[in-house]
């Protein structure tokens, strides 16, 4: 019975992984694979972190300070070698899905002591059937690489094996963490919490140096610009991704909010509702769990709890490879079968299998997108500034001296008001010779009506159905 179970298993693995590679094909790119790509384009040409794109926001076209730089690190070594094709800053997100699927399996042999267990591909079902998961795994943001780490931390302060240089190398993975996004200060909040509650203080005091010095990293190039500290409070403040979470009020209404990352939308309630259920169901053994994986888990749900600025959706990515080990080690506590947990499982399938379909569906009916963009160049040939999407950044930015994207305009005007005639002033304003309109993939609210002959300052010049172009 064990042997069919691990065949039927197995049978679903491989289907889930085929769907997974499937949604890699002509992956499309997403604004944020386009501008932390520019990001790291610039760093690795220039040395200096900073955006064309956004030009006249908070200074960033001289240089941003506040950045996710380990991250755009990475970005910036693989476009030195590879280029910055849109696969290429994509494999950002495998790479590190790669590590935490990994770190799983490492888990679950330390744990059973083989990987001849029903368990290990259990828990890889889980993996490959979630469908944020899978989507996260092939997109250029940090949040892959941030799991990746603070995982990869939260195994080394377990081991007992040479536990200096083990607590040492998870200060520094931590640390790393922060270095890609401040939310990673989570992983440094959540290791030394466990490390003085399991009374290893000589282990705290190893991880806290080694993680502070490292974390210091963040400040440097800060600390080498003129004025670095007061140019990176101002671009703090003024963030757009920040802006709306300072404050008393905002900052309150975020804590209320909280439990919305957890059950922002299906992909998110899949594995949020999977875990509620064990837990609920396993309550009574939930103090048979690992102590240093209760403590741990625990400190990066309320630490993220008070200092995150947004409940966004794709953070819980960050919280995964926990949910999964958690729900592990929830499961075989006392291994049981019913029909809840059944119509849970069918429920996270389908959601995978219909998100996933989604993907697929539109990889493979759509034109990929750059190629799309490559047949626009003769319809712009001796124009100079453009007005462009985000995306329209792969396989066309060093065609044209400079790039303007759509999401400056939105951020400047603070997404309010926004109307043709007030965006073709912004763009005439700051000099831009044509724009760039797509009315299927991510169009805006201020486009004109589908094919008008002119706008204010502008005169169409192309439209095929889907894209626009207007010169001045």
């Amino acid at each position: 019975m064990l042997e069919i179970s691990r065949g039927k298993l197995f049978a679903i693995l491989s289907f889930f992984v085929a769907l997974t590679l499937l949604s890699y094909f002509h992956r499309y790119p997403t604004g944020d694979d386009a501008w932390f790509g520019e990001q790291s384009y610039w760093l690795e040409r220039e040395g200096v972190i900073r955006s064309e794109y956004f030009r006249g926001l908070l200074g960033w076209e001289k240089q941003i300070l506040v950045s996710h730089k380990f991250f755009l690190l990475f970005g910036s070594v693989l476009i030195k070698f590879f280029g910055h094709h849109l696969p290429v800053l994509q494999f950002t997100g495998l790479i590190f899905f790669c590590i935490v699927l990994a770190e799983l399996v490492y888990y679950v042999r330390i744990r059973e002591q083989s990987l001849r267990t029903w368990y290990l591909p259990a828990v890889l079902i889980l993996i490959f059937a979630n469908r944020l998961l899978v989507k996260m795994s092939f997109e250029n943001r940090p949040e892959m690489m941030l799991a990746a780490l603070g995982f990869g931390s939260f195994l080394l302060i377990q081991g007992k094996r040479r536990p200096v240089l083990r607590n040492m190398l998870a200060g520094i993975f931590a640390a790393m963490a922060f270095l890609c996004h401040l939310n990673g200060i989570i992983f440094l909040i959540a290791g030394f919490v466990a490390l003085i509650n399991s009374k290893q203080y000589k282990s705290a005091f190893v991880f806290t140096i080694s993680g502070g010095i490292v974390a210091c990293l963040y400040w440097l190039d800060v600390a080498l610009a003129n004025n670095g500290f007061s140019i990176w409070s101002y671009q703090f403040s003024g963030d757009p991704a920040t802006q709306d979470a300072l404050g008393l009020s905002s900052k309150l209404l975020q804590l209320a909010t909280y439990p919305r990352l957890f059950f922002h939308s299906p992909e998110q309630i899949s594995i949020s509702l999977l875990f509620a259920f064990l837990l609920w169901k396993q309550w009574g053994f939930v103090s048979q769990l690992p102590v240093m994986l209760r403590v741990y888990s625990l400190t990066l749900f309320f630490s993220f709890w008070l200092i995150t600025k947004a409940n966004g959706a794709l953070y819980l990515v960050l919280f995964i490879p926990f949910m999964l080990v958690l729900i592990y080690e929830l499961y075989k506590l006392r291994p049981f079968s019913s029909p809840a947990l059944k119509l849970i499982m069918v429920a996270y399938f389908l959601i995978s299998v219909f998100g996933m379909g989604q993907i697929i569906y539109r990889n493979f009916t759509m034109e990929y997108l750059p190629l799309s963009y490559e047949k626009l160049r003769p319809h712009i040939e001796d124009q100079y500034v453009g007005f462009v999407p985000l995306t329209f950044f792969f396989n066309e930015y060093e065609e044209y001296p400079r790039l303007l994207t759509h999401e400056n305009y939105k951020l400047q005007s603070k997404k309010k008001g926004m109307t043709t005639l007030k965006m073709a002033r912004w763009a005439y304003k700051n000099g831009a010779n044509f724009i760039v309109m797509d009315y299927k993939f991510r169009p805006e609210p201020y486009y004109p009506a589908a094919g008008a002959k002119s706008i204010p300052f502008y005169k169409l010049s192309f439209f095929d159905g889907r894209f626009a172009i207007y010169k001045k």
